[in-house]
């Protein structure tokens, strides 16, 4: 026998028995993970340990992981649970019954306008602390906590910084209306601007109220959940000063295939359609995209605190750079707070003060831009003509020179203060009187200059340039009366609100057209040739709402529980004899593995 074939023979062999080993230290496993009383979990992770190897459970929380070695350790954890480490050990099949974890059931929860624990909560809330937040580059409150929660569904259109993110709490309830879930941070009534202006280093925890019977509290308001943000305090008794920060880079990971200019070219030879040719070769949407966008989050943060009182003062600075060359957002923040103590602790004074700063530059038609970069003449050039301008084709339809869009400035600038502060009064033992008040200014700024040389300056009066302005200011005040007290089996805890608030609202914009020059852009509106009627505007709103709201939360024999909540608003934007409206919800819990007979089962 040939020595080169014997070779070849015995290196196919040992390469197959390699092969076949290799496969048989590995294996798939599957199984399902349940709660103490059997209910599938739902979304809990599944992780080979010391390796990115995971998996998530499904509806009925069964799992399926590949390429799982004899010897490995798989992971399961969920929100709320004892994380297990399970090893593999030559099985195919692992179930797994998850066991609440105590000391989170124990742990302070606030539930709106009350406080209290998951142990005694009837209605459905999830507590996600900083630790449990997402970590890497993480530039927005939003990001730190998608996928952290079941049922709460967060995402973001994909290279565009400046965007907002969209948060649902069980999937879109208003057909007509918002659907954005209301944000509360340290009780104050926000919006997602202020959520997302948020550092999120500065967030001790977020509490989220997904069902009637615990949004009722916040009326119609609640009714696409209820986000509360409780942002980190100083200490008592404690000192420190902390710097994190995190740096990344993104670029496009995948773009269409375009033709190239002799593609181009041959495509119209062979089609018989008449085309114009320039002579160039541009790969137009690679022209209109950075090579590399940075990402940068710095936030930095001092507290101090004695045995009655603490404070805490934080900076914060993000940058993110979009897809496109002249999309960025840049976020500045600084935040104050401080707590006192006086007569032996039996009052406490709160204050808060949160002001941040958002710079964004934008395309002014995001899907003008990317539809003209595909479809656009690859034989026209990536340079001006001798005239200073982008040349145009003119057999194009509803297309433009995608390098003439990016010299369209679109800027906005969001400005927001809020000072807040509470009082609060320990009358006796369990017995609270609270008084809360709070401020909140907010100014957008946006301007925009279309050039007169682009084809969509052209188009619109020979260059546009357009400026708005919007203020909006909120006023919030509430008295709040708590009682919480444990009666021997029995646990009550209750509260009465009396609350006011006034919105508002300001807005003016002004346009023009018709510049010989681009060299003022927007900063000098009479250097345009015309004004036409409508271009000047301006609106301005104010309404008020007041509100009482009462709880009551009751548990027996740490087994039984029940919740009422009864809120109604009155607000000054409805009519005579419908201005106000009643929220009841009622909810009830039992909490099975507490009882005797379900100890005994393992």
């Amino acid at each position: 026998m040939d020595k080169n074939n014997l070779s070849k023979k015995v290196g196919l062999l040992l390469a197959g028995c390699f092969i076949t080993f290799n496969a048989l230290g590995q294996t798939t496993i599957k199984g399902q993970v349940v709660d103490a009383t059997g209910e599938p979990v739902i979304g809990a992770s599944i992780l080979v340990k010391d390796t990115k190897n995971g998996a998530v459970s499904d509806l009925d929380g069964n799992y399926k992981l590949d390429n799982v070695k004899d010897g490995s350790v798989l992971v399961f954890s969920y929100l709320g649970y004892r994380t297990q480490e399970i090893p593999v050990k030559g099985n195919h099949v692992i179930n797994v019954s998850l066991k609440e974890n105590d000391e989170v059931l124990d742990e302070v929860v606030v539930v709106g306008y009350a406080v209290g624990s998951k142990r005694t909560v009837s209605g459905a809330v999830d507590r996600i602390k900083k630790e449990d937040m997402n970590k890497g580059v993480v530039t927005s409150p939003a990001e730190a906590l998608k996928g952290k929660v079941a049922g709460v569904i967060i995402s973001q259109a994909g290279g565009d910084p400046t965007s907002s993110p969209s948060i649902r709490v069980r999937g879109t309830s208003s057909l007509s209306g918002g659907n954005d879930p209301l944000i509360i941070i340290d009780g104050v009534f926000a919006d997602m601007t202020m959520f997302n202006s948020l550092a999120p280093g500065d967030i001790e925890s977020l509490t989220i109220l997904k069902d009637a019977s615990e949004t009722a509290q916040y009326g119609s308001r609640g009714a696409s959940g209820v986000i509360v943000v409780t942002t980190a305090k100083g200490k008592l008794g404690y000192s420190s000063l902390s710097y994190n920060g995190q740096f990344g880079v993104n670029t496009v990971y995948k773009n269409l295939d375009l033709m190239s200019a002799s593609e181009y070219r041959e495509t119209a030879k062979s089609l018989g359609l008449t085309y114009t040719d320039m002579g160039g070769d541009t790969n137009f949407l690679e022209e209109i995209e950075r090579n590399v966008g940075l990402t940068q989050n710095h936030n930095i943060s001092f507290s101090s605190g004695t045995d009655t009182s603490s404070l805490r003062a934080s900076l914060g600075f993000v940058l993110r750079q979009g897809a496109l060359k002249n999309s960025d957002m840049k976020n500045f923040t600084a935040k104050l707070d401080g707590t006192q103590y006086l007569f032996d602790k039996h009052l406490k004074l709160e204050l808060g003060i949160f002001g941040s700063q958002r710079n964004s530059n934008i395309q002014y038609d995001m899907h003008k831009m990317f539809y003209s970069a595909t479809a656009y003449n690859p034989t026209y050039p990536n340079v001006r003509n001798d005239k200073g301008e982008w040349d145009e084709d003119l057999l194009a339809n509803e297309v433009w020179n995608p390098l003439g869009l990016l010299d369209i400035d679109d800027f906005y600038k969001d400005a927001s203060v809020n000072v807040h502060g509470k009082a609060t009064v320990n009358i006796i033992d369990g017995l609270t009187v609270s008084a809360f008040g709070s401020y909140n200014y907010w100014n957008r700024d946006n301007k925009f200059y279309i050039p007169n040389n682009i084809q969509m300056g052209k188009l619109n009066g020979n260059g546009w340039a357009y400026i708005a302005n919007t203020n909006r200011k909120d006023y919030m005040g509430n008295v709040m009366v708590n009682f919480s007290k444990n009666f021997g089996k029995h646990h009550i805890d209750a509260l009465a609100l009396m609350e006011g608030q006034k919105y508002t609202y300001d807005w003016n914009s002004q346009e023009a057209h018709g510049f010989d020059t681009n060299y003022f852009k927007f900063n000098n509106m009479k250097a345009a040739a015309n004004v036409s009627w409508g271009n000047l505007q301006s609106n301005y709103t104010e309404y008020t709402l007041s509100s009482y709201m009462a709880r009551v939360n009751y548990m027996l024999a740490d087994k039984y529980i029940a919740t009422v909540n009864v809120r109604t608003d009155g607000s000054s934007k409805l009519g005579n004899g419908q201005k106000w409206g009643w929220f009841p919800s009622a909810s009830l819990a039992w909490v099975i593995s507490n009882e005797p007979w379900m100890k005994k089962i393992k």
